[in-house]
């Protein structure tokens, strides 16, 4: 019984530490988002100029 009670512990804390991230990770997603857009194009563009 202890074990499980333990391992359910251990359950809830996984479940708050991500819920916590989450909440941290989600307002900087557009960001990132748009971060990735503009690099790819700009690779884009650079690979298409450098390349014979």
């Amino acid at each position: 019984m202890k074990k499980a009670r333990n391992f359910l512990l251990l359950l809830l804390l996984a479940a708050l530490t991500i819920h916590v991230l989450w909440l941290a990770i989600t307002p900087l997603v557009p960001y990132v988002v748009s971060g990735l857009a503009i690099t790819s194009v700009l690779g884009f563009i650079y690979y298409r100029m450098t390349r014979w």
